[in-house]
């Protein structure tokens, strides 16, 4: 009885290190968002308008910066969901044209990164919320494509000139 227990152990061990019959792992090389993105945004039915910047952290926490005036920066999280996928839940506060806290938005985003990693798509739904969270609107169909923001070398270097450093000895 004591070696049948050992070996079902065993076997159940062995067993729990196999991936399972029809399962894949997904390659994890480059494919993370992290980094600074240049955003366009376009509503339903409309042409892309540059929208502005958004940097993802390694750490699942995401910091964007609108054009639009009447947003604050947006703030949210991104999750990776499969090859290339990836969701992005953000929140932001509007102004009016006086800069007075008028409301509250939110965004549900589906990203889908591009094979060259290097850009991506999305698709966007906007929660219109007034400004004690009551959901006043809900937009889909809003499109997005974003590029990486390269770093970028000087295209005219210019050897930095030494500060004056004033003499100790007098």
């Amino acid at each position: 009885m004591r070696l049948s227990f050992l070996t079902w152990r065993l076997a159940l061990l062995c067993a729990a290190q196999i991936v399972g019959f029809g399962q894949t792992t997904l390659p994890t090389t480059g494919q993370s968002l992290a980094g600074t993105w240049i955003a366009q945004v376009a509503p339903p039915g409309g042409n892309f308008i540059p929208f502005g910047l958004g940097t993802f952290s390694p750490d699942g926490s995401y910091l964007g910066t609108p054009t639009d005036p009447s947003q604050s920066n947006h703030h949210g999280v991104w999750l990776r969901v499969g090859d290339r996928k990836f969701v992005l839940s953000t929140m932001f506060f509007t102004r009016d044209e006086k800069g007075a806290y008028n409301g509250i938005s939110r965004t549900r985003i589906a990203i889908t990164l591009a094979e060259d990693m290097k850009s991506y798509d999305a698709t966007v739904e906007r929660i219109i919320m007034d400004t004690s969270g009551r959901e006043l609107q809900v937009i889909s169909g809003i499109r997005g494509h974003s590029v990486r923001m390269p770093v970028e070398t000087q295209q005219s270097p210019v050897e930095p000139e030494r500060p004056f450093t004033p003499s100790l000895n007098r």
